[in-house]
């Protein structure tokens, strides 16, 4: 590929905030290169190999290391899976619209009210014809008027989902229906009719964590991004941004490092795109001066990733013998906390979602040594139910790079600080409580809570805002303080909601796209 001189915009990242942004801008007829540090996926049997994704050597694991101190000053070595699509590719593919009063704001410990201080710039009913855009690109596949915490929508959705039930589902849908809760299928960004995407979805149950070999699952590798570069965006995969230049309050290029070859090239545009993510956006912005050209402190601090937390239900019988998808249901009943009122925390409490197991090999690798064996046999036998609460946006947590010592790159190392608050644990803990009633109901013998300590939904370091001094970045996701510098990702968001954030990213996206010339 023969590189241009220089291009309208320079995009960093290709997960759900730069690809929907190089789809609004490509359309307007500008030149858009997209930088990606990781590699194309493969579609082969790799794709459901879990050895080969998560085990030895993983294939799509990122060249450097996250540095998270996230207990009691103890750093932990995390690494991410680096792939063209972003996080999509390996994603569980549901795809929810926050609700409207997420908009207003973060949870207020001890209140059922809303923190106004992390409040959108703008409004659900702003932001809804671009879910509604995000959704046609994706193909999402959901019942309208069946999720009872469901906000306005405006037409249909582009097809129904699969309604035949697997076996775990199915006990799941019968137990929270006996309980007097209202289950319905999750909104999914997959192919099941065989008219919105490449493939018809197979069912399979590779699914979350696991690429899809036949491209049923829409993410971003497989619907959006070829397009683009068949009407000439420019893509660079397996490329670092390792430093965006300035002159003044001005971005004016982008040094990228080749990783294979190391080789280094600058490349000039006329505006700059983060879309990292939330880890890579402020780091970048933090070692590329960003924050001494504008003063601004808040770049990197109010890292949200939700409170997430698997509840697993041993069941005295094998629970997926036809090993089918069986990632299909949501109870939303808990949503804004408990419909009794008898419990605390006040406010909202959260999502819980039917989730499949992870791998046996996954599972033996992370169980305790002695009981490798036992939980890989059990793995059988799990029904599990995903709890997703709001965390607290904090000015303590936070993404920030270490000039003190670098990477294999020459960067300054990723650090990330990050604690629970005592509501965040009481909302998630109170999740756990009514998971288990659901799995008891179900006929689970025994329960296994097991927090999610990752940070697949990382949100809030670069925040929207109407002022720098609270925030990164205006409505339009520009940089305060600079001309032609934009962060469009999750980074942006101030607050998160309780649902799965990659619809909000993608439509936040194309709004904030919409309104450049």
């Amino acid at each position: 590929m023969k590189l241009k001189k220089k291009y309208d915009y320079i995009i960093i990242g290709s997960g759900f905030g730069g690809s929907m942004a190089a789809h609004t801008l490509v359309a307007k007829g500008y030149s858009v290169l997209m930088i990606e540090r990781g590699k194309r996926p493969v579609r082969d049997d790799s794709c459901w190999d879990e050895v080969r994704l998560h085990l030895k050597n993983p294939m799509y694991r990122g060249d450097t290391p996250i540095y998270v101190d996230q207990k009691k000053g103890k750093i932990e070595e995390m690494w991410t899976d680096d792939t063209v699509g972003g996080m999509s590719t390996l994603y569980g593919a549901v795809s929810f619209r926050m609700r409207e009063d997420d908009f207003k704001g973060a949870p207020v410990d001890g209140s059922s009210g809303r923190d106004s201080s992390c409040a959108w710039p703008y409004s659900y009913k702003q932001l809804e014809p671009y879910y509604k855009t995000a959704e046609k690109l994706l193909g999402i596949a959901a019942i309208k008027g069946t999720d009872i915490t469901e906000p306005p929508i405006k037409g249909d959705f582009p097809q129904q989902p699969n309604t035949k039930l697997s076996r775990p589902s199915e006990k799941l849908w019968k137990a929270s229906e006996e309980l007097g809760l209202h289950p319905f299928f999750l909104p999914m960004a997959i192919n099941f009719d065989g008219k919105h995407g490449k493939e018809k979805c197979i069912l399979c149950s590779t699914c979350d964590h696991y690429l899809c070999k036949i491209e049923a699952k829409n993410d971003l590798a497989a619907v959006v991004l070829p397009a683009l570069e068949d009407k000439g965006m420019h893509l660079l995969s397996e490329t670092r941004a390792l430093k965006i230049n300035t002159v003044k309050n001005r971005a004016v290029s982008v040094e990228l490092l080749h990783q294979p070859t190391g080789e280094k090239i600058i490349v000039k545009g006329e505006n700059v795109i983060s879309a990292g993510g939330a880890l890579a956006s402020p780091h970048l912005l933090l070692a590329s001066g960003i924050d001494s050209i504008t003063g601004n402190d808040n770049i990197g601090r109010h890292l949200m990733r939700h409170i997430n937390g698997v509840v697993a239900g041993i069941f005295p019988s094998v629970a997926n013998p036809e090993k089918i998808l069986q990632k299909q249901i949501g109870i939303p009943d808990f949503y804004y906390g408990n419909p009794r009122g008898s419990s605390n925390p006040e406010g909202t409490w959260g999502m819980i979602q039917d989730v499949s197991s992870i791998g046996k090999g996954v599972i033996k690798a992370n169980a305790p040594l002695g009981l490798k064996h036992a939980a890989a046999f059990v793995s059988d036998y799990l029904i599990n139910l995903l709890c997703i609460a709001e965390d607290m946006p904090q000015y303590e947590n936070r993404v920030y790079a270490d000039s003190s010592k670098t990477d294999k790159y020459g960067s300054p190392t990723l650090m990330v600080h990050h604690r629970y608050c005592e509501r965040d644990i009481m909302a998630r803990d109170a999740l756990y409580a009514e998971a288990k009633k659901i799995l008891r109901k179900a006929g689970a013998l025994f329960f296994y809570p097991m927090p999610i300590e990752t940070f697949s939904h990382a949100l809030g370091t670069c925040r929207m805002g109407k002022k720098p001094e609270t925030s990164v970045v205006d409505a339009n996701c520009r940089v305060f303080g600079m001309e032609n510098l934009y962060v469009i990702d999750g980074s942006v968001m101030p607050s998160g909601g309780s649902v799965n954030p990659s619809l909000t990213i993608a439509a936040l996206s194309l709004k904030a796209t919409d309104s450049l010339s």
